[in-house]
């Protein structure tokens, strides 16, 4: 239910069309869908908490909805630059900024 179909009506009809041609049964059930659709599962930006020790840094919270963003628009940084008000080198900047972050971490 979540999953935002990027690929509009097109990419929803050759679903269905392939869940038909592969189904077993009379139904269509989640397990003929392809694996992107099963495990999809959307991702959501909470800010609010009562519990300090739940609430992260500011940088964090941009860092997340900056993602999220992109990963609303799949990926379209023009799009997203619009959406975050902000303007394309700067969302540049900050997207390989954080996948510098992640690389740093994962390398220790």
């Amino acid at each position: 239910m979540a999953y935002s179909w990027p690929g509009n009506v097109r990419e929803l009809r050759n679903t269905m069309e392939r869940a038909v041609a592969l189904t077993r049964f009379n139904t269509i059930a989640v397990d003929d869908l392809p694996e992107k659709l099963k495990h999809y599962r959307g991702s959501h930006v909470i800010v609010a908490g009562d519990d300090p020790t739940e609430l992260v840094p500011l940088e964090e919270v941009e860092r997340r909805y900056i993602l999220r963003v992109m990963e609303a628009v799949s990926g379209n940084k023009t799009l997203a630059s619009q959406v975050l008000g902000l303007d394309r080198k700067t969302l540049y900047r900050k997207l390989e900024h954080y996948h510098r972050k992640v690389g740093a971490t994962t390398e220790n």
